[in-house]
C-alpha cells in the first residue's frame, strides 16, 4: 500500500508506533536483590576474620566403607558491601577425607589427613589461586554413624603451599560445621 498524501503517511505512522508500543509493552521487573548465600551450617575464621558458610558437604566417598567421609566447605571473603559492590568473587574453600573415620580426633602432624585448604580470588589476577596446608592443629568429627547431622570443628595452623613447598608466615584457621551424612 503506497500513501500519497502527507497526512495519511503521517497516520500510518502515528498507527504503526502505537501498534510497536502495545505490542512490545513496557514491564516493570522488581528491583534486583543481591542474593546472599548462607547455609546457617557454620562459619570459620581465617586470618583473624570471622566468616560465615555458604556451603558445608560432607559425603560416603566409598560406597563399601560407610566410614569413609570427605568434606567440602565454603565461605566468602567479601564484605557486604564487596558483595552489593559485585565486586569478583573471592572464596576460601577447605576440602579434605578421610579413608574411615577410626577415630574422633584427627592431629594433622601426627596423622595423614589428605586436605587443601583454597583462597580464590577472581579479583586478583596475579595470584587467584592460593594453596595452603595444615602444619598443626586437630579436626574433630562427631560422627553420623546412622546418617543424619555430623559436626565437625577444626583448629588448624595453616602455611601457603607453593609448589609443593611451604612458604610465608603460619595463619590461624578455625571453625566448625554440620554437614548432613544420608
Amino acid at each position: 500500500m503506497i500513501f500519497n498524501s502527507p497526512p495519511l503517511k503521517l497516520v500510518a505512522i502515528a498507527a504503526l508506533a502505537l501498534t510497536w508500543s502495545l505490542a512490545s509493552g513496557c514491564y516493570k521487573s522488581p528491583d534486583f536483590i543481591n542474593p546472599v548465600y548462607n547455609c546457617e551450617c557454620g562459619s570459620i575464621a581465617f586470618n583473624g576474620s570471622e566468616y560465615a558458610l555458604k556451603m558445608a558437604e560432607a559425603v560416603v566417598p566409598d560406597s563399601l566403607e560407610p566410614l569413609s567421609r570427605s568434606y567440602h566447605i565454603v565461605a566468602d571473603l567479601r564484605t557486604a558491601d564487596e558483595v552489593d559492590a559485585h565486586v569478583p568473587a573471592h572464596d576460601i574453600t577447605f576440602q579434605f577425607s578421610f579413608d574411615v573415620l577410626d577415630d574422633v580426633v584427627f592431629y594433622v602432624q601426627q596423622e595423614e589427613v589428605n586436605h587443601l585448604v583454597q583462597v580464590i580470588n577472581q579479583g586478583d589476577d596475579l595470584f587467584p589461586v592460593r594453596d595452603y596446608k595444615a602444619t598443626d592443629g586437630s579436626i574433630v568429627i562427631d560422627p553420623a554413624y546412622s546418617g543424619g547431622a555430623e559436626e565437625v570443628t577444626f583448629n588448624l595452623t595453616l602455611r601457603e603451599w607453593v609448589d609443593s613447598t611451604l612458604v610465608g608466615l603460619p595463619v590461624a584457621f578455625t571453625g566448625s560445621f554440620t554437614g548432613n551424612i544420608e
